[in-house]
């Protein structure tokens, strides 16, 4: 059995296949919703099939807090009403009864500590406070869920408490909350019998911090899972994960600021799978289309609107927003609704509008096969990689210092350009056992990995794997 020594492998990205960008339409003014002594600046949007109608929670900033949510009508991208909520509104989601039909509207109010719910007239019909165990005057309620019959709540006060709202009975439920070990969580999702939760770790006085999933499991059996995707321990880099969006295959994306310009890819299990360079911009709200084929990434740090090719795993475009229009700062939030993409930006009161979107068709042809035991583990733990190809034909692990596509002997690579090969073998398979040490300083390190497989007549690779030391 062939061995190898870990701190040779190294970092995956993609090879990018080049796109149109998409086209600005048109801004749709948000300037005077709401209490009208506050900015109309936006913060998270859904978009409600049933109803067609897109809802924009208008949060106003820090110095004024807002407190409404607009309704907005796609077929003439015009605001048709508004509905007052809590200060500081921040993530919106909607519950269906059994047989489909919408029942409740619900949304975050950040600085009041609650969550308003409305019905299908957009009616307010409660308002649940939830607990402030740290007296801050707020839990900073931020990302919200319909799952199983309760609204799922995500908090940002520190104390990781994730709060269950029962949607028959429309209040606070204390028996189905439950603590993710003080991972302040962000936008989360249900998957399952999961609950699938971005989180942040803070490092200790604050010198940097870690970013996640972490997996509730809402039946009991399998029990919770936490891993890091990045850490940093600069005072300048704070990884924040900040949105999970999952596929009808059970898969998912996980995006985060201070994430070094990835995108990470999540098997069905919950489990890191791969990364997605996106050329050194990071995410934070994202949205999948109706096809499930093209993922949009609203970057608030880089003001750029990102589309991603899901069937290839492959970067599209980057559209900066700040020479659009008037000039726009800090996208937050995306939705796919007709054939075009709504983005709201935090530091405007607007929401952007973009058509003349990019269609994709899958060309990526893997071979072989890439394995690694535990894509997260931890200090002290055996990982396996095995790699298969062709019967009789030749398999290299390869690996990289960074993420940038590469030609490599007439191969394309989605990491590199440094490549290096590792796991050499002529039978078609080749494995290694890689025993980690127990080092504190190997937490938070990153290792990429890609295999080449020949059938003898043609070269190919495997899908990447990314590794993640805990």
């Amino acid at each position: 059995m062939p061995k190898t020594c870990l701190f040779a492998a190294l970092c995956a990205g993609f090879f990018a296949v080049p796109a149109a960008a998409q086209s600005f339409q048109q801004e749709i003014s948000l300037f005077g919703l709401g209490n009208p002594l506050t900015p109309a600046k936006p913060f998270g949007l859904s978009y409600e099939a049933t109803s067609d109608r897109i809802y924009v929670a208008i949060a106003g900033d820090f110095l004024g807090n807002n407190n409404a949510v607009a309704v907005i009508d796609p077929s003439t991208d015009t605001v048709v009403s508004t509905i007052t909520v809590g200060l500081f509104p921040e993530d919106i989601a909607f519950s269906y009864n059994s047989m489909g039909a919408l029942q409740y509207g619900a949304v975050t109010n950040s600085s009041s500590g609650s969550v308003t719910i409305w019905d299908a007239t957009n009616q307010v019909v409660a308002t649940v406070q939830l607990p402030d165990p740290f007296g801050l005057g707020s839990c900073f309620p931020f990302g919200i869920v319909a799952h199983q019959d309760k609204f799922w709540v995500s908090t940002q006060d520190g104390s990781g408490n994730v709060y269950a709202i029962d949607i028959p009975t429309l209040s606070f439920d204390a028996a189905a909350s439950f603590n993710t070990q003080f991972l302040s969580g962000s936008r989360l999702k249900g998957q399952g019998n999961q609950l699938w939760i971005p989180t942040t770790e803070y490092l200790p006085s604050f010198t940097g911090a870690k970013g996640g999933l972490y997996r509730h499991d809402l039946a009991g059996i399998q029990g919770d899972e936490a891993w890091v995707a990045e850490r940093r321990d600069q005072f300048v880099a704070y990884p924040s994960a900040s949105e999970v969006e999952v596929l009808a295959d059970g898969s998912a994306y996980l995006t985060g600021l201070d994430f070094s310009g990835h995108l990470y890819r999540v098997d069905a299990q919950g489990e890191l799978d791969r990364a997605i360079d996106l050329e050194g911009v990071d995410g934070y709200g994202l949205a999948l289309n109706p096809n499930q084929d093209i993922l949009a990434i609203a970057s608030l740090t880089a003001n750029e609107l990102v589309l991603v090719d899901v069937l290839n795993d492959e970067l599209l475009s980057h559209t900066s927003v700040l020479g659009l229009g008037s000039g726009y700062m800090q996208p937050n939030d995306v939705v796919f609704v007709h054939g075009k993409i709504y983005m709201t930006v935090q530091s405007n009161e607007a929401v952007l509008v973009f058509n003349n979107l990019p269609t994709v068709s899958a060309h990526n042809d893997f071979r072989g096969s890439l394995t690694v035991s535990d894509t997260t583990p931890n200090r002290g733990d055996t990982v396996t990689i095995d790699l298969s190809g062709f019967s009789g034909q030749r398999v290299a692990l390869m690996t990289s210092t960074n993420s940038s596509p590469t030609l490599y002997q007439g191969v394309s690579f989605q990491i590199g350009p440094q490549l290096v090969q590792r796991l050499v073998s002529a039978t078609g398979n080749a494995q290694a056992t890689l025993n980690l040490p127990l080092n504190a300083a190997l937490e938070g390190k990153q290792f990429f990995l890609q295999g080449y497989v020949t059938d003898g007549v043609s070269d190919f690779t495997t899908a990447p794997k990314v590794l993640v030391i805990q």
